[in-house]
């Protein structure tokens, strides 16, 4: 008999994986901004990936397992692929801490430098 009862957790709980994902992003070293709904709505449109709020995109998968994209604005003078990997390393962490073996992808993408 099959378990059901993560395709019911992953629908009520998207606000908070995408709170989760926000607080973890903006804590991580160089992020200074997640973008805007307005900054990526052009990727949402193309893309037409799962539920945004901020940049953060949740999408969720038939097999009862979820992605998540974020958009960051990062801070000018730093390594850009070392914020990048830390900041998916500590998502993944903090995912795989609340939702264990859920979260299938994180998936970090610059809009801007300031």
């Amino acid at each position: 008999m099959k378990e059901v009862k993560n395709s019911k957790s992953i629908n009520i709980n998207i606000k908070e994986i995408t709170s989760l994902v926000s607080r973890t992003a903006r804590n991580s070293y160089g992020v200074v901004a997640i973008a805007s709904k307005d900054e990526v709505d052009l990727i949402s449109k193309i893309t037409k990936k799962g539920k945004m709020e901020e940049g953060v995109f949740v999408t969720k998968r038939s097999d009862n397992t979820f992605a998540v994209s974020i958009y960051l604005v990062l801070a000018q003078e730093i390594k850009i692929t070392e914020a990048l990997r830390e900041c998916q390393k500590s998502i993944k962490f903090v995912l795989e801490k609340k939702y264990p073996k859920m979260c299938r992808e994180v998936n970090v993408y610059v809009i801007e430098l300031r």
